[in-house]
């Protein structure tokens, strides 16, 4: 046996071993490649696997030192800066519209090359919670406050506006304008495939410098600010009269006592008492509406009424209310103003008259009219004599000023009474409904009474009444959608898809968060037109951490009032920290399924070569194959012979070969 196979193997465990020890280094290099390489390192490494021209020790020549530790900035920096321009820093009087312009750059210290983008990128004035004119001295022009800016990259630039009113209470004065910008930052790692987010919240600020004193800086309004004024253009103002049927003009002078006053509605207060309401109703809508009422200023609220044929003799209080905004802030007043009945009703005298009404559905009241909905209208009639019965008593339904109102399939207008007693009522039942597209809010139904008394002399009558018609409200919610990675340190935006389905406006939509999920105040949409789509952008916090289902809650209001409310279910992932979050998705791959696999496998099978050399060499060792005294092994000499003819290398202690010209391969 020939000394030259131990030694071949003995070569192939040194190379095996080399292998297996120089692998963990190359596992390393290539973590270190993934993680802290930048784009002037690669570029280097690209130039020199080329061939290229780079200097000593083949690196490219570069006077920028290669940051070789890319990270992202904690999310309380600001991602985005106004550039060198700053805001513009507008000047006006109270009462006066300026306009705020902020030029926007992307922060390089922020995100410090291409590999990051800007996204989800919303900005809204951050209009404190305390909000009051010593602060806050402005008006937003637009119903809208947030604006939606596109992706933007390392040398992107952008601007947005915004318009405000000073207000008229404003003092004199710089005040700043705070603008909040919530936005996602992306990374991309080109060499592991992956992702990397993280949500930033950040403000940025605008100034407004006000020249002047309002006319009502320190002005103040404890009450409401719309009363009746004493006087008029035309002089002194005189309480109206009327005697019963009469058709009046009422002209009422009502002043401002208060702020400045925006989206005014100032509507009567509507009674079934004619000691509230001495007037025959003869309309679905009473409301005034102005735009603007300037603190001070007066203005006319001009009716025609028809004086109830039954209306009392007397000073009436007639009871008006307002709902307005006050210096930006929603509110509401109420005043009243009296009206004078000259010969009035006397109550002995014979009169039948509607005292009230009830609806029905299955027996059960209900408070208006629901379109296409079969109702029983239940009239209450009253005999206001003292002393004479009423017979023969006729109640008929007039559907002329209202289109909306129908009767039932199969139904009667009229409906008879044989008698009531003086100070008697009856019940007079009728089957209507409203129609499939009848318009919402109330619809008036007139009501024409006859009758006779106990000498057979003949009385009449006729009434308005007013029905509350309701459609079948249905917005539809869309899944939301949200805008970031969801943590407990930051807040986010979800926006919400809405649609009216239904034939009747939504009114005062506004979405809310809870379940896990925090908003400072709810999201108000304003009205929805029947077919009409919009979406709720909330702003939340998280009050849990971990995967759960929030909840928002969508409410809104038909023209009658009635609150309508539906849950939205939000599926989420709430992280504990951003950096949590930017750590998981470093990590994303080393929970188990870390995308070097093949490494660890190739470590493990060349390990199994290595070991099953060694049992191999041992057992044949062992055996006398290999070892002193086994050069006359055949098997050996065999697998020897074989190896020295492809030009092996000579056995330790053997004789060196010398050539004598036989090798015709010419190995020695």
């Amino acid at each position: 046996m020939k000394k030259g196979t131990a030694k071949r193997v003995l070569a192939l465990l040194i190379c095996a071993v080399m292998a297996v020890t120089m692998l963990p280094t190359v596992a390393m290099a290539e973590e270190v490649t993934e993680d802290v390489i930048d784009d002037s390192t690669i570029e280097a490494y690209t130039s020199y696997e080329n061939g290229e021209d780079a200097g000593v020790s083949g690196v490219s020549v570069t006077d920028e030192k290669p940051n070789t530790d890319i990270k992202v900035i904690p999310s309380d920096a600001n991602a985005l800066i106004l550039m060198d321009t700053g805001a513009q820093s507008p000047k006006g009087v109270p009462g006066q519209v300026v306009k705020i312009v902020l030029p926007l750059a992307v922060n390089k210290e922020y995100l410090p090359s291409e590999k990051y983008m800007l996204r989800n990128i919303n900005i809204y004035p951050d209009v404190p919670t305390d909000a009051s004119v010593s602060n806050w001295p402005f008006e937003l022009i637009y119903a809208s406050d947030v604006q939606h800016l596109k992706d933007m990259s390392y040398n992107s630039t952008a601007e947005v506006w915004y318009e405000f009113k000073i207000s008229e209470f404003a003092s004199k004065g710089r005040y700043a304008v705070p603008f909040k910008i919530n936005a996602t930052v992306w990374r991309e790692d080109a060499v592991n495939g992956t992702t990397i987010t993280e949500d930033v919240t950040f403000k940025v600020s605008a100034y407004v410098t006000v020249t002047d004193n309002g006319n009502m800086s320190g002005v103040t309004t404890s009450f409401g600010s719309l009363q009746v004024a004493g006087t008029n253009v035309d002089g002194s103002y005189t309480v109206p009269t009327g005697t019963p049927n009469q058709t009046i003009s009422m002209r009422i002078p009502v002043i401002n006592v208060g702020g400045t006053l925006t989206g005014v509605t100032v509507t009567p207060v509507v009674s079934t008492s004619l000691d509230e309401f001495p007037f025959v109703v003869t309309s679905t809508n009473y409301s005034q509406y102005f735009s603007y009422w300037a603190s001070g200023e007066i203005k006319y609220l001009d009716y025609t009424f028809t004086v109830s044929s039954f209306a009392t003799s007397g000073n009436k209080a007639i009871k008006f209310k307002a709902t307005y905004f006050e210096n930006s802030a929603a509110a509401e007043g109420s005043f009243s103003t009296q009206f004078t009945v000259i010969d009035g009703y006397d109550a002995s005298a014979m009169s039948v008259m509607v005292q009230s009404y009830k609806l029905y559905v299955d027996d059960t009241e209900v408070s208006g009219l629901m379109a296409g909905e079969e109702t029983e209208l239940r009239l209450t009639l009253i005999n206001n004599s003292k002393y004479d019965t009423a017979k023969k008593i006729i109640s008929s339904l007039v559907f002329t000023n209202s289109p909306g109102l129908t009767l039932c399939v199969g139904g009667t207008d009229t409906a008879y009474a044989d008698s009531i007693k003086p100070g008697g009522t009856t019940i007079l039942k009728y089957k209507i409904m409203a129609k499939q597209d009848a318009e919402v809010g109330p619809a008036m139904l007139g009501i024409n009474l006859t009758y006779e008394t106990t000498e057979a002399v003949a009385g009449k009558a006729a009434q308005n009444i007013m029905l509350p018609v309701s459609q079948k409200m249905d917005v539809l919610a869309g899944t939301p959608e949200v805008y970031g990675t969801p943590s407990k340190d930051k807040e986010i935006t979800i926006s919400v898809p809405l649609t009216n389905m239904g034939r009747a406006k939504a009114m005062n939509i506004r979405v809310l968060a809870t379940d896990g999920m925090t908003a400072s105040t709810p999201c108000y949409v304003g009205d929805l037109l029947a077919g009409g789509s919009t979406s709720a952008d909330v702003t939340v916090g998280f009050s849990k951490i971990g995967a759960f289902v929030g909840k928002m809650i969508l409410q809104y209001e038909d023209a009658n009032g009635e609150t309508y409310s539906q849950d939205i279910s939000v599926p989420l992932s709430v992280a504990e920290s951003s950096a949590d979050t930017d750590a998981n998705s470093v990590n994303a791959n080393k929970d188990g399924t870390d995308s070097r696999w093949w490494l660890w496998l190739l470590i493990a099978i060349l390990a199994l070569i290595l070991i099953g050399i060694v049992v191999y060499v041992i057992i044949r060792y062992k055996r006398g194959e290999i070892g002193p005294g086994a050069e006359n092994t055949a098997a050996l000499d065999d697998f020897d012979d074989d190896f020295d003819a492809d030009g092996g290398t000579p056995d330790i202690g053997e004789k060196p070969l010398t050539y004598d010209g036989s090798n015709k391969d010419g190995n020695v």
